[in-house]
């Protein structure tokens, strides 16, 4: 739920954070006074109040209802990558850091990001239109929808599980992508986000973007759904040696190529036109996903096409599909410069994020992620507890048809984890 690859469109790449800067002077304990809400999920695992400020972002707050949920993420995150198996494993260290430090620190840095975010588009002065606040009530109540059939939940019962308001989830999973995309727009709009011929080759360097046509000659499909033979294979081998042969005989390989791909390559096709869906050639990344986000290319054609130099030609390489041959060409086509304003607002970003002054609170320091965790895990096996017992009260209540037997209710499948 990372705002910022949503903006990616396709850019490969992990989110690069700058150091924190430190402070020695902590805020007095910011905890408000009077009773907390009884909805508080906060203040049942972690014993503050949701609206605890725990740090701040160049002076924008941030307050436990979007902490903790970044600190239980940072939790789930580390038991899937085989840390924290029992009790004992929390004294141990992460990455050479104590436990609660780096998980503290990881979910501060998930959390920085929002907070960063939400100051740029209010320095901007940028609200949310009434079509964004209907979209985004349409995408709560489908989301609503699916956690009632699929995990038998409801949606507060789902968020108490993050450990997060609605508000301060739709503010993170859908009000701040939305703003922020508004202020990229007045980032383009502006032409700062034009490139130079310099800037569409850094981001190409730097991203690690490859282009390239190919003439796909394909194994014929047998009739009888065998598989194709190794004569069958070694058949359009010899064609696919014979067409490039031709190709690089000719006085211009490069028209030679295009003109044989245009006439020859087996690949996607309009069935009315007969014109290739994809004249252009594919445009890259190093694990085979297109920048175009249409899908990824199977590995030997991306291996191939990736040491290919511009305006060369490899030599036959076969796939599933058949064989190809594959001509290097530039990376800094159409759909590389129209993803390169996502590229752009990533480094702005970044930039940000190395920018900004973090200071802690006394709440934040007092904070411990294991003791928070097992009061989350208290409450979700209640929760469980009398999710049974509702449904087995449901069972019992609901009368059973006087030819069959009453029908057992089943447990629920697990609520989704944190």
């Amino acid at each position: 739920m990372n705002w910022k690859k949503l903006l990616c469109a396709g850019l490969s790449g992990a989110l690069l954070l700058g150091a924190l800067a430190g402070c020695s002077d902590k805020p007095a304990d910011p905890t408000p006074a009077g009773t907390p809400a009884a909805d508080d999920i906060a203040y049942q695992t972690a014993g503050i109040t949701r609206d605890t400020v725990m740090f701040t972002a160049d002076g924008a707050d941030l307050v436990a209802d979007e902490y903790l949920y970044w600190l239980l993420n940072a939790i789930a995150q580390a038991k899937s990558s085989g840390y924290l198996a029992d009790d004992t494993a929390w004294e141990e260290e992460i990455d050479g850091k104590p436990t609660a430090d780096y998980l503290k620190e990881t979910a501060l840095e998930s959390a920085k990001l929002y907070a960063v975010a939400e100051s740029k588009v209010n320095e901007a002065g940028l609200t949310l239109s009434g079509e964004d606040e209907n979209s985004i009530q349409t995408q709560m109540d489908s989301m609503a929808a699916s956690l009632e059939m699929y995990y038998g939940v409801t949606l507060q019962e789902y968020l108490d599980q993050q450990c997060i308001s609605q508000a301060a989830y739709e503010k993170m999973a859908y009000e701040l992508p939305l703003l922020v995309t508004d202020l990229q727009e007045q980032y383009v709009e502006a032409g700062e986000f034009t490139p130079t011929d310099e800037d569409m080759q850094a981001m190409i360097d730097k991203e690690g973007i490859y282009s390239c046509k190919h003439i796909l000659l394909t194994f014929p499909t047998n009739e009888d759904g065998s598989e194709v033979t190794d004569e069958q294979k070694a058949e359009v081998k010899a064609q696919a040696d014979a067409l490039l042969a031709e190709i690089q005989g000719a006085e211009d390989p490069i028209a030679a190529f295009d003109a044989a791909m245009n006439e020859k390559s087996g690949d996607g096709r309009d069935p009315e036109t007969n014109e290739l869906y994809k004249p252009q050639g594919y445009t890259f990344f190093a694990d085979g996903s297109m920048i175009d986000g249409s899908g990824s290319l199977v590995s030997p054609f991306v291996q191939t096409g990736i040491a290919l130099a511009e305006g060369e030609i490899s030599q036959p390489v076969e796939t599933d599909y058949g064989y190809h041959i594959l001509l290097g060409q530039s990376a800094d086509n159409e759909d590389t410069r129209a993803v390169y304003p996502n590229y752009a607002m990533n480094l702005r970003i970044d930039q940000w994020m190395a920018d900004a002054k973090v200071e802690t609170t006394a709440a934040y320091d007092a904070l411990d992620p294991k003791a928070f965790y097992d009061k989350m895990m208290e409450l979700a096996q209640k929760w469980q507890e009398e999710k049974q017992a509702e449904l087995e009260a449901q069972a019992s209540a609901t009368p059973a048809p006087e030819t069959e037997s009453p029908a057992v209710s089943e447990a629920p499948a697990e609520s989704p984890a944190a």
